[in-house]
């Protein structure tokens, strides 16, 4: 979703002043779907500690090394490598409840790397396609 919102609302910067006028395109419509999509969806810090919690709840039966493997099937083992280690150091942190400095920017680490995770998969999904 955020993704969407920062494409769409670069779209209306290239038609300058028309880019926000209804009547013109229907990119202002979009733009208010993709934010109220994002508002939808549950705030993002709440949701990244919900995965923080789930992850670290089923370590046991299912890894880290495990879940980053089975989503990026097929990619290069590097680029697995790179996302198991940074997702086992960041639910090494035994939680984000703590109001700390090592805790903030574990949430910071962990937000980056759903986006970067993300964009991965959706990488091998467009290579699949092509």
């Amino acid at each position: 979703s955020m993704d969407s919102t920062d494409v769409i609302r670069k779209a209306m910067s290239v038609f300058g002043g028309h880019g926000i006028m209804e009547d013109f395109s229907s990119l202002p419509r979009l733009y208010r779907d993709s934010a109220i999509n994002e508002l939808w969806e549950g705030p993002r810090n709440v949701l990244l500690t919900q995965i923080h919690r789930d992850i670290q709840k089923a370590k046991d039966w299912y890894s880290p090394a495990e879940f980053v493997a089975d989503i990026l099937a097929g990619a290069d083992s590097a680029l697995i490598k790179k996302f198991t280690e940074e997702l086992e150091a960041i639910t090494a942190h035994p939680n984000l409840f703590v109001l700390d400095e090592k805790t903030v920017k574990i949430c910071s680490r962990l937000d980056e790397f759903s986006k970067n995770f993300f964009h991965a998969y959706q990488d091998m999904a467009l290579a699949e396609i092509k």
